[in-house]
This record gives C-alpha cells, structure tokens and sequence, in this order.
C-alpha cells in the first residue's frame, strides 16, 4: 500500500459523508503504524483471523514480552483499535466435528471444549466464542453463520466468563505445548 494514497482516499470518503470511521483487516502493527502515519483519522478497528486453531496473534504476544517489544495484539489495546477475530469458530473443529483424524493437539482442544460446555453448561460454540471474550482485549468474534440453531449457540457466550485457568487449558490444549 502507499499510505499517503490511502488517506487520500479515506478523506475523500469522509468528506463526501460515505464513511465515518476506517477499520482495517488481517494488518500486523507495523503496517498498522504506518497506515496511522498517513491518516488524520485513527484507525478504530482490525479484523484478524483469531480463534483455538489461529493462534500467532497469541503466540505473537508471548514471544515479544520475551523481547520487550509490542506485538499487533498489544499495539491495539495501547491505541484503541478494537480487535475483531474473524474465523473465530474455527470452521466447527471444536464443536462437533470429527476431529478422529486430527493432531493430537485438535483432539485434546476439543475434549477441552467439551469439558467446559459441560461444567459451565453451555454450547460449545459458547466455549470457543467465551475463549476469545475472556482476552483483556475485549475482542469481538465475528461468527459468520446463518445457521439460526447456532447462532443461539454462540449467542450463549456472553451468559458466563470462563476462568483464568480454564482460559490457559484451552490455549495450552490449543497450542499442544506447555507455555513457555
């Protein structure tokens, strides 16, 4: 992208009353950061793949407190860019699908999953969806179905929070390995 055109055409659009506020989709800080150098406007959203089956915006996260660095997670919340996780239900991996033939790492999240929809009485889509609420960064789940039964079932999410440890089993199942 050339940022200086971007905000050109961002300005126009809001002059000519066809926008209001600018979202962006799958950027990484950096490119974020440079967009924002071009803007007069802030960015106020960015939509990224997140769910148990994407977790580099995670992982992101844990590597770059190591080196004292932001990752895209964390330039977000220090910005006031809301996180929006699209592919959020991770295609129903964890929520009936046949994980028989999958890596371990797939068959233990959705054991997991199922656990906790039991012990908190909910769906699973629930679980998944409450996964992603419970990060400190107030992300939005885009659940992208029509499906009326499952829409109800993931509207469940917001009917409980799951703990912290029950938070850190589903990302250590996820990620089939300890945390560092």
């Amino acid at each position: 992208m050339v940022p200086e055109e971007v905000a050109e055409a961002v300005e126009a659009l809001q002059q000519s009353g066809k926008i209001r506020q600018l979202g962006v989709s799958n950027m990484n800080l950096h490119q974020m950061a440079l967009l924002q150098s071009a803007l007069s406007t802030p960015i106020v959203c960015n939509q990224l793949e997140m769910s148990l089956t994407k977790l580099d915006w995670l992982e992101e996260g844990v590597t770059s407190h190591a080196s004292s660095t932001l990752g895209t997670v964390e330039y977000c919340r220090s910005n006031n860019i809301e996180l929006q996780a699209w592919g959020s239900l991770s295609q129903g991996l964890f929520t009936g699908r046949d994980v028989s033939n999958q890596p371990e790492a797939v068959k233990n999240t959705a054991a997991t999953v199922a656990e906790l929809a039991a012990k908190y009485q909910v769906s699973t889509e629930a679980i998944v969806l409450g996964w992603l609420l419970r990060h400190p960064a107030k992300i939005a789940p885009v659940i992208g179905t029509t499906n009326p039964d499952r829409i109800r079932a993931c509207a469940q999410a917001e009917s409980f929070e799951l703990t912290r440890e029950d938070w850190y089993s589903l990302f250590v199942a996820a990620r089939g390995q300890q945390m560092p």
